[in-house]
């Protein structure tokens, strides 16, 4: 079993809009990180992927990102370009989940329900910007889990990567008093 699993998915936006949520899920760190896309194709996956290398360097993408599990989504449908890095070299292996089996990624699925209390279904992500993607998400990482001992995600992944890393993902914690996964957050 790989060290790193990471479940990958996409949750979509109201009726016509085109902006999708690109969403991780680190199993071991039960850590959420979500990007905003603005057409929900392997192409934006792949942008997306190569901003994060760029951004961590391709060693930390390599050990962050070992194995991607994900479910056979048009925008995944391009395995070779997602585990291709920006040096030509594999960063990541993807697998897929058995079809109609989306249990198998349940830890993003799970989230997906935290994230869906600050955006509920219906909710057009057309006017969300990454900086309101990034709130959210840093409130969900900074809800203690029980099956982290009472510790929160960020807690967790901050012991486990560092701070460094985590800086470069744009995660800060937030103060347990001022965690908020409500509709008014992005308010």
């Amino acid at each position: 079993m790989p060290e790193q699993v990471v479940e990958m998915d996409t949750v979509i936006s109201a009726g016509n809009a085109r902006k999708v949520l690109l969403t991780f899920y680190f199993r071991k760190q039960k850590l959420f990180l979500a990007f905003l896309l603005n057409r929900k194709t392997s192409a934006e996956v792949r942008r997306v992927s190569d901003r994060l290398e760029t951004r961590l360097d391709t060693y930390s993408f390599l050990s962050l990102f070992e194995t991607i599990l994900t479910d056979r989504g048009t925008e995944f449908g391009d395995p070779e370009a997602l585990e291709t890095g920006i040096h030509d070299i594999q960063r990541t292996s993807i697998y897929y989940c058995d079809p109609m089996q989306s249990c198998q990624k349940g830890g993003v699925e799970n989230v997906h329900t935290m994230l869906r209390n600050v955006l509920p279904k219906g909710s057009s992500f057309e006017l969300l910007t990454q900086w309101d993607v990034n709130l959210i998400v840093n409130h969900i990482n900074s809800t203690p889990r029980a099956i982290l001992n009472g510790q929160t995600p960020y807690q967790v992944a901050y012991r486990d990567f560092g701070p460094d890393i985590l800086s470069t993902l744009h995660l800060k914690p937030v103060a347990p008093d001022k965690v908020q996964l409500a509709p008014k957050l992005i308010k």
